[in-house]
């Protein structure tokens, strides 16, 4: 009996803490979905850190297709975009929540935050991309290689798209034409077949 008590004491005062929380979050959901927003952005940017620092850094897109970090470093619309989004949008919500009352106005506010975090992220992974690209590198390099349509190629000849393909180690951004004239919609794995010239290639669907 005194064993039971005990429980029930423990219990009690923690179902009128959840209580509490639970009837502050009925007064203001949009606070808490920030927070909730806030903090898992932040656990996933966190593991992303983790993850580059310990050398397995992968990325997707949402257009179809996993794709590396570096093919995918072009793709406006990402995991690590996103999540800068949330994060940019989330941390806004909770820190501009007590000084802007109207929660349309904090909803822009958070959102256009959200937007320029993604935007800066993007421009930060186009430059590290460029970066890797190696100046002297001749297309005819790429022959055979596999790679991964992220600007997708029309139907038809002569129609022109982009790929990104890995040759010794480098990563490099070149225009491509479908070798059988099909569409090849982004994300989807493509062998080089020919070079074209400089900055463009042939590439057939596996």
């Amino acid at each position: 009996m005194a064993l039971w008590l005990t429980f029930m004491s423990f219990l009690y005062p923690l179902s009128t803490m959840t209580s509490s929380y639970w009837d502050l979050f009925l007064q203001s959901p949009t606070y808490y979905l920030y927070w909730g927003t806030a903090i898992v952005a932040s656990v996933v940017f966190l593991i992303q850190i983790a993850l580059l620092l310990f050398g397995f850094d992968t990325d997707a897109d949402f257009s179809g297709g996993d794709t590396s970090f570096d093919i995918d470093g072009l793709s406006l619309v990402s995991v690590k975009t996103v999540a800068c989004f949330l994060l940019g949008f989330g941390w806004t919500g909770v820190l501009c929540y007590p000084e802007i009352q109207n929660q349309w106005w904090l909803g822009i506010v958070a959102f256009s935050v959200g937007a320029l975090f993604m935007l800066i992220v993007y421009y930060l992974l186009c430059q590290v991309l460029r970066l890797s690209q190696n100046s002297t590198f001749d297309t005819a390099q790429s022959v055979g290689t596999v790679g991964d349509v992220y600007l997708r190629i029309p139907p038809g000849k002569g129609q022109l798209g982009k790929v990104m393909v890995s040759v010794a180690g480098s990563l490099h951004e070149l225009m491509a034409e479908s070798a059988d004239g099909d569409e090849l919609p982004t994300g989807c794995k493509v062998r080089v077949v020919k070079a074209v010239d400089h900055l463009t290639v042939t590439v057939q669907r596996l």
